[in-house]
């Protein structure tokens, strides 16, 4: 798994230039939002890093570690300090109620338990916290879904574990937070295709 790691850490800013400027404002949803404690899971390279405000204190999940050293470089470019953990979303190693927010932005499209990851976050929130999430989702209308299955595998070879059919909603939805709120919409990428996404926040 190295190699595919590396290649996916040294192509993702780059892949990533394409849609950044239409991404923005969920971001700043999401992470522009986070308060106190925060935890982001899949930190990736650290395009989150320019939307926290400077008085939250910052951990990041990130279990790639090519990933991790650019998002160290990043930090330290920011003047920003982070404490990056090795740790995949599923078995986060915090004790419960550690955090005031934890954030995911196009992370849960690539976890290997999506239900499990929602579960750990809730259980590492405190009373009250936040869950702030973005993510592309499967599509509610049969035709795109359908389409979605068919291209999903390739999809997976080709950009090392990302789904383009899951139902991240549905996830979010059946953990037990005390609310959740969620908007759906699709996203133009440039191309003639739009691809659902759903931004949000649930909360402990």
């Amino acid at each position: 798994m190295s190699i595919p790691q590396w290649l996916f850490a040294v192509s993702y800013d780059l892949l990533n230039l394409a849609v950044e400027g239409r991404v923005t404002p969920y971001r700043q949803q999401t992470a522009g939002q986070a308060w106190g404690e925060v935890l982001e899971i899949g930190g990736g390279t650290g395009a989150n890093l320019p939307f926290y405000r400077p008085g939250v204190r910052l951990t990041v999940a990130e279990p790639n570690p090519h990933m991790a050293l650019r998002l160290r470089r990043r930090a330290a470019k920011r003047g920003r300090e982070v404490a990056i953990v090795p740790a995949f979303g599923e078995a986060l190693p915090f004790r419960d109620g550690s955090f005031d927010s934890v954030v995911t932005t196009l992370v849960l499209c690539m976890v290997g338990d999506l239900d499990r990851v929602v579960q750990e976050t809730l259980r590492v929130l405190r009373p009250g916290g936040s869950f702030f999430f973005y993510e592309h989702v499967v599509s509610p209308r049969p035709g795109m879904r359908k389409w979605q299955d068919r291209v999903n595998p390739l999809w997976r070879l080709l950009t090392t574990g990302c789904n383009l059919n899951r139902d991240i909603s549905a996830a979010i939805n059946a953990a037990k937070f005390s609310s959740v709120e969620v908007s759906a919409f699709d996203l133009s990428v440039g191309v003639p295709l739009t691809i659902p996404n759903i931004v949000g926040v649930a909360r402990a």
